[in-house]
C-alpha cells in the first residue's frame, strides 16, 4: 500500500496543535488558582483566610498561566513550522510543475578547447 502525501492532515495537525496552546494556559490558570486558594485557606484562619485565600489565589493563576504560555507558545512554533513546511511543498510542486510542463529548447553541445 502506497502512502500519498496529503497536505490537509498536517493542516489538521496544526489546527489541533493552536487549540491545545490555547486550552492549555487557561487549564493551568485555573489550576494554579484553585492550588492557590487552597494554599491561601491552609495559611490563614478565620478571617484572614479569605484574604489569604483571594491572594493565594491570584498568585498562583499568575503562576500557572506565566508557565504555561512557554509551553504554549513551544506548540505554535511546532504549528508554525508544519504550516511553513506544507507551504514550501506547494511552491516547490508547483515550479516543479510548471518547468516540466515548459516547451524545452534543442539541446546544444558545450564544446571546449583544451590546450
Amino acid at each position: 500500500m502506497a502512502i500519498q502525501y496529503d497536505p490537509s492532515i498536517i493542516q489538521s495537525h496544526a489546527a489541533a496543535l493552536y487549540a491545545q496552546a490555547s486550552r492549555i494556559v487557561f487549564r493551568s490558570g485555573a489550576t494554579g488558582f484553585f492550588v492557590g486558594v487552597v494554599g491561601g485557606v491552609a495559611a490563614g484562619r478565620g478571617e484572614q483566610g479569605l484574604v489569604f485565600a483571594c491572594i493565594g489565589g491570584l498568585v498562583g493563576a499568575f503562576i500557572g498561566v506565566s508557565l504555561a504560555r512557554g509551553r504554549a507558545f513551544a506548540l505554535q512554533l511546532q504549528a508554525q513550522t508544519a504550516l511553513c513546511h506544507v507551504a514550501i511543498e506547494t511552491n516547490t510542486r508547483r515550479t516543479a510543475d510548471s518547468l516540466a510542463e515548459a516547451p524545452r529548447a534543442p539541446e546544444v553541445a558545450q564544446l571546449s578547447q583544451v590546450g
